[in-house]
């Protein structure tokens, strides 16, 4: 199985957003649970990433509860399994290409944010068993006057955040 570079993962996370908000408007404009908006877009990335499973808060890895050892060590939480939002992967295996989180622009708790963010950089340590290639955040407009929000998505590589941040203005 090759690998996917940096380019092609933000494209086809792109074109799977664009789907979204082309096809999906409606959960986001009525604000809908973040699940079902993660399921769309895991829908769309299925399309795209067809050599692999697409899965919402997938939480094995292979026979086991997925847990991040090392991102522990850093935040302090009772519940120390994980359930990323969006894998795209091969099952039973440690084949892992890329995580999203989603946060939504209604959601405000900053706290959430950061915690995703910690998250995503621990998915892609070298010394966590999961080892993703890639790690994406997304955060999407909800709401009314959804076509004059933006969205915007921060791409990560071996827990750096790589050089570009797309930002979309204007209508979605």
């Amino acid at each position: 199985m090759r690998k996917c570079s940096e380019l092609e993962v933000k494209e086809k996370v792109e074109i799977a957003l664009s789907m979204l908000l082309k096809n999906d408007a409606f959960l986001l404009e009525h604000d809908v649970n973040e699940r079902s908006i993660s399921h769309k877009l895991a829908e769309y990335l299925q399309q795209l990433f067809s050599d692999y499973h697409v899965d919402c808060e997938y939480n094995k890895n292979n026979e086991m509860p997925k847990y991040i050892n090392n991102f522990w060590n850093k935040v302090k939480i009772k519940d120390p399994l994980v359930y990323p939002d969006i894998n795209v992967h091969l099952r039973n295996t440690n084949i892992n290409v890329l995580v999203i989180e989603i946060k939504k622009s209604t959601n405000k708790d900053l706290e959430e944010r950061d915690f995703d963010l910690v998250k995503l950089k621990a998915y892609l340590s070298k010394g966590d068993e999961y080892c993703y290639q890639f790690g994406v955040f997304v955060d999407l407009p909800c709401g009314k006057n959804l076509s004059s929000q933006e969205y915007s998505l921060k791409i990560f590589s071996d827990e750096d955040e790589i050089n570009f941040e797309s930002k979309y203005y204007g209508k979605v």
